[in-house]
């Protein structure tokens, strides 16, 4: 996989120091079309065995290659920015966190963009946050439009592109400094091979 990145309030500088962003940009640049697709199959089969329709588009997969990645590399996966006591609030979860770094891995809803920004911010400037899930700092990956077109995603997916815009509309209300990454179908430079893999959707 290749990156673009995006450097809003002076993130890529805050996260120098340390190896937050060296383990992220590695588990992101070693996800390879092989194993997006290796994987795309293995959580299909389950569904196929009970009769059940086959996930769509690659992000299922792609978020399961971060998921045991980051795993491996120490991260927290799902971490509650508020007390599980709290029923109206206990949805709100970053997708990983270590040492200050919150991550947000998003595949979702175009309309949803906003609210993955939003819960960085949270995570990073509200007092009423779990201390041990407070950030100094995010990072933001999203489908380009690449990727969203190679693995077949929904056209409602939000991209890395909008996303982008969406973080200048907002600056005024996010003092949380975010590295935002886009995640690129290719491979030294070149694109990755069309898959036949996904049967996407009537949208995608």
């Amino acid at each position: 996989m290749n990156l673009i990145v995006q450097n809003f309030r002076h993130a890529r500088e805050i996260l120098a120091p340390g190896m937050e962003w060296k383990e992220l940009e590695d588990v992101a640049r070693n996800i390879g079309r092989d194993d997006v697709l290796a994987v795309h199959r293995e959580l299909n089969e389950p569904r196929s065995l009970a009769g059940r329709q086959p996930i769509a588009g690659g992000q299922s997969a792609i978020n399961e290659l971060f998921r045991r990645a980051l795993a491996d590399a120490g991260w927290r996966s799902e971490p509650r920015l508020f007390e599980a006591t709290d029923r109206t609030m206990r949805g709100w979860k970053m997708d990983f966190i270590k040492r200050g770094v919150g991550v947000e891995v998003s595949f979702n809803h175009a309309e949803a963009i906003p609210w993955t920004f939003t819960r960085l911010n949270i995570a990073g400037e509200s007092l009423e946050v779990e201390a041990e899930n407070r950030i100094d700092v995010g990072v933001a990956f999203f489908a380009t439009n690449a990727l969203k077109k190679w693995a077949r995603m929904d056209s409602a997916v939000g991209t890395f592109e909008s996303a982008w815009v969406w973080l200048q509309l907002m600056k005024p209300l996010m003092p949380i400094p975010i590295l935002v990454v886009g995640l690129m179908p290719e491979a030294e430079g070149r694109p990755w091979e069309p898959s036949e893999g996904f049967r996407g959707t009537r949208k995608g």
